[in-house]
Order: C-alpha cells, then sequence, then structure tokens
C-alpha cells in the first residue's frame, strides 16, 4: 500500500554547509536533496517506490538555538494544513532543541492518529560520515508504516540512530555521539535494527474521535529555576510578587529535596496569594520525585505545587508554558496534573 508522506525541512545540521569563515550555516534543500539518491532517484532505488513524498521548508531555515514558539505553532500549521493527505509526517530539525520541540509539538496536537517524527543529525549531510541519511531512512518507515506493513505510532516521536522515543520523554544526552537521544524513564516506542519492532502496548491512541485541531498558545511568562547548594530564592520571590511571571519549573533536588531556610515557605505563600504555579521535578535524569518522602520536601507539600513525578525538564518547562498559554487560571492546575501525552508515568 502506497504511503504519502510529508517533510518539513526547518534547518539545524542536518542541513548545515562550511562556509569558510563563518562556521556552519544552513544550506536550502534544493542543495541537500542531491545527497539523498534513494529518496531523489526512486525509479533506480526501489526502496521508497511505494512513498509519495511532498517536501517542503519552512522559510528561513535556522539554526535551532533560534527555534521560538511561533516556530512551534508555523510548524503546527504545516502538519495541519497536510494532514488529511498525508499518512505520515517528517520534521528535520537541530538537535540542539529537538526535544523542547517534540515535547512542545505533542501539546499542540490534539486528537493525533498519525506519526509525527522529527529527527535530524549530528553530523551534516554533505558530511562523508553523516548519520543524517540513516535517521532520515529510519524516520520514513515511521512515517510511511503503510508502504512497509509496519503498526501505526499515533504519537509525537523522535527517531534518532536505531530509536524510536516517545518525543516528550526524550532528551539530549551527546553532542557527538550518533545516539544523541536517551528516554531515561520510559522505553523506546520501536527498535530498528535489522527488523522494525514496535512496542505497540507502549503507544498513545487518542481516546476520543473527535477531529485533529491545534492549541498553539505559549506563555513566556515562566523561568526554570535549578536549586543548587546556597541558593537563596529572594530574587524569584521578588519577581512573584512583580506578578511578571505566572509559572516556575523548579527543578529540585533527589525526590523533591529543598534547603529548609524559610525563604521557601515565603516563596510558597508568595506563589498562592498571586496565582503562580510551581511545576516540580527532579535534577536527576532518571526516577522520579516524592513530596512528602523527605522533611525536606514537605513545604512543596501545598496546592499551588504539581508533582512532576519523572517528566523531563524539557517536557516540563514546554507544558508549563502551553497550560498557561491556552487555559484560565482556575483549569490550569488540574491540567497541568494530568497525563496528557504519556509524559508522565
Amino acid at each position: 500500500m502506497k504511503s504519502k508522506v510529508y517533510i518539513l525541512y526547518t534547518g539545524g545540521t542536518f542541513g548545515m554547509k562550511n562556509t569558510g569563515g563563518n562556521g556552519l550555516q544552513p544550506s536550502t534543500w534544493e542543495e541537500i536533496i542531491d545527497y539523498l539518491p534513494a529518496i531523489k532517484n526512486q525509479t533506480f532505488f526501489h526502496y521508497f517506490s511505494e512513498i509519495n513524498f511532498t517536501f517542503e521548508t519552512l522559510e528561513p531555515v535556522i539554526d535551532s538555538s533560534d527555534i521560538t514558539p511561533q516556530i512551534w505553532e508555523g510548524i503546527a500549521h504545516k502538519v495541519q494544513e497536510n494532514y488529511k493527505s498525508h499518512d505520515g509526517f517528517i520534521i528535520l530539525h537541530g538537535t540542539d532543541t529537538l526535544a523542547y520541540t517534540a515535547s512542545a509539538l505533542s501539546f499542540i496536537f490534539q486528537n493525533l492518529t498519525k506519526p509525527v517524527v522529527l529527527t535530524g543529525a549530528q553530523l551534516p549531510i554533505f558530511h562523508p560520515r553523516t548519520d543524517g541519511i540513516v535517521n532520515l531512512s529510519n524516520a520514513i518507515y515511521i512515517a510511511g508504516y503503510k508502504s512497509f506493513d509496519l503498526a501505526c505510532i499515533p504519537e509525537v516521536c523522535i527517531c534518532f540512530n536505531d530509536d524510536v522515543l516517545r518525543g516528550n520523554r526524550a532528551v539530549k544526552t551527546s553532542t557527538n555521539d550518533f545516539e544523541g537521544f536517551s528516554s531515561p524513564n520510559f522505553e523506546n516506542l520501536a527498535n530498528l535494527e535489522q527488523q522494525i519492532l514496535v512496542n505497540k502496548h507502549l503507544l498513545c491512541h487518542s481516546s476520543t474521535q473527535e477531529e485533529f485541531s491545534l492549541k498553539t498558545k505559549f506563555s513566556d511568562s515562566v523561568v526554570n529555576v535549578t536549586v543548587f547548594p546556597g541558593y537563596n530564592p529572594r530574587h524569584l520571590i521578588e519577581l512573584v510578587k512583580s506578578k511578571k511571571i505566572e509559572g516556575i519549573v523548579l527543578k529540585t533536588f533527589g525526590a523533591g529535596n529543598l534547603p529548609t531556610s524559610k525563604s521557601w515557605h515565603e516563596l510558597i505563600s508568595e506563589c498562592e496569594s498571586t496565582n503562580t504555579l510551581i511545576l516540580a521535578t527532579t535534577q536527576c535524569p532518571n526516577g522520579k520525585i516524592e513530596l512528602g518522602q523527605y522533611e525536606s520536601s514537605m513545604v512543596l507539600k501545598n496546592t499551588i505545587v504539581i508533582d512532576g513525578k519523572d517528566i523531563t525538564s524539557e517536557a516540563a518547562l514546554t507544558k508549563l508554558m502551553w497550560v498557561i498559554g491556552n487555559f484560565n487560571i482556575p483549569e490550569r492546575r488540574s491540567i497541568l496534573s494530568q497525563n496528557l501525552r504519556g509524559e508522565i508515568t
């Protein structure tokens, strides 16, 4: 069965070229396609002959360090515009912020029933040892699942090296290893060895029959705070008092622990009075927080604090931005506490 696959090129290392003294800069899709013979010459390379491709570039092509919520919205609208006419979607994206974008898109998409696969490369497609060809080829198998008799993965996922990871469970763990991403607290959605194994029991399926739609607003009135020995939250308290922020991702020690100084009680009190949400997470890549397990986490046992469980930093931040951007104050805590797209256990 033929599959229709939409590929959106946004930039990143995958398409970078050396321009001399200015370092690596993004190239055009027209330049890139010459290095992808299995896609460009389907009559000669039969592997993808059962795929009908649509290629598009999200202008302007950027380094992924320049990704913004506005670009997330642009990517989402491109998927929406092509949703009914395609079976799967591939987003070519830089690796630096790939996990943020995957997490953000997972919340944007409502009632998703088709694979949206993000991938990139550690070495540009023009490099003789590039990993880009393998990563894109693997992504095509996941997005074009019908042509390969594979199970549909109806999620936003990251395909990198030989792994398919849930997008909002993935973190970038290496700047140079070809296995650049991992999923610390959740198994792979699929493993791409000689045989492709999809772990069907792990997949998230839409629980309603409603049509695919978007919720694209993200608030920038949030801060990401990592607690460290000697950290004094007085500046954070002033920020909350000024009502310039509406949410805090608080990266605690271990299972949710904080220093025992009274200033943390003051912070919680100010957050209560200003309806500033705190999403509590752990700095540890593996495991989860358990508020109340230690006395030093008792200060966070408060209705203004949401237990982030085992959520990643990228998913925590994007989820908080998305919830504040799309929902009114009375709804926010309840929605933030829910497991919306498999982002928490």
